[in-house]
């Protein structure tokens, strides 16, 4: 056998090391590359997705996990939002269950439904001014009655005409984007303005009005539900479930400071201090995982939204939820 030279070995060691050296530098700027965006989509509501803040839990769990976080919004309904992201523009956003029936509607919306949180019911239902003269379900008859088309207004006003006993024709229902229902009902175009979150606040404290037929009175299971596009979820699940476990722990961070809290929801709906103080409650229920009869809950208010015709055709709620706890 022929021996080989020292030299020789030492030129063949020094080429090997050179290309260990370039293929480690190479796995490294390819890690630096895969750092991925998580692109939220914040409406402008009392929810600890959209009040996280930088240096906060959500941001600090998504960072160690080597991902950033991309705001956009805030958008005024679920609807735009889903719209984003059916557009992919965003990954995750939030809304209530019935504006995501709606948006499964057609087969064309590509999301999941990852967690929830209950509904606010102190804030959502019916509000009414005095000289309305409606006090409960049944005093709706002959009433015209502003609702958003397909989500929650119209939902809470069907389930107010089933507690008091009428017909969807017994109203004048008005179809109307809470930005119009507000001014149509200050100036008394109309009686009354099926409604949520800021909107009731600034109808009750601006607009004199009471809340006289609130969600738990009409027994609704409106949750606030938080949905991810399908392409992220497959490929960045691990991801998906530290959004869920940050959104917990901002819920909890939001319950220290409310003072601070309070400013939060001022600076992103541009509201008043007593109407931002009027959400509070909302920002701290905590966020649950999808479990069998959350579906079946779900499932019923999709079937109910088809049998009164809010929605077109019926939605199958069940396929796309996702339980969280699975994505670790």
């Amino acid at each position: 056998m022929r021996k080989i030279s020292l030299h020789v070995l030492l030129v063949i060691l020094v080429v090997t090391l050179s290309a260990c050296g370039k293929e480690g530098k190479a796995k490294q700027a390819n890690t630096e590359d895969e750092t991925v965006t998580v692109r939220l989509g914040i409406l402008r509501s009392a929810q600890p997705l959209s009040l996280s803040e930088e240096g906060g839990p959500l941001y600090t769990r998504l960072e160690s996990a080597g991902a950033t976080i991309e705001k956009t919004g805030g958008f005024a309904a679920t609807s735009p939002a889903v719209e984003a992201l059916n557009a992919n523009s965003i990954d995750i956003t939030v809304g209530s269950i019935t504006a995501a029936i709606s948006a499964l509607v057609g087969g064309t919306s590509e999301f999941s439904i990852f967690t929830k949180q209950e509904g606010d019911h102190r804030n959502q239902g019916i509000v009414a001014k005095p000289e309305a003269g409606i006090s409960g379900p049944s005093d709706l008859r002959g009433k015209k009655i502003a609702v958003n088309r397909g989500g929650t207004g119209e939902y809470l006003l069907y389930k107010a005409l089933e507690k008091g006993g009428l017909d969807a024709s017994e109203v004048d229902i008005v179809y109307l984007p809470p930005t119009e229902a507000g001014p149509a009902f200050e100036s008394g175009q109309v009686d009354a303005w099926a409604t949520w979150g800021s909107f009731t606040a600034n109808a009750i404290i601006d607009f004199g009005a009471e809340l006289v037929i609130s969600a738990n009175d009409v027994e609704s299971g409106n949750d606030t539900v938080f949905i991810v596009r399908n392409g992220f979820l497959k490929e960045h699940p691990e991801l998906v479930y530290e959004v869920f476990e940050g959104l917990n722990e901002e819920s909890v961070l939001l319950s220290k400071d409310l003072d601070h809290t309070v400013q939060l929801i001022q600076d992103i709906q541009g509201v008043p201090e007593p109407i931002a103080r009027e959400q509070l409650e909302s920002s701290f229920f905590p966020l649950d995982p999808i479990n069998e009869t959350v579906r079946q809950r779900w499932q019923e208010i999709a079937d109910f939204m088809f049998e009164k015709g809010i929605i077109p055709n019926e939605v199958d709620v069940l396929s796309n939820t996702v339980d969280v706890r699975t994505l670790k």
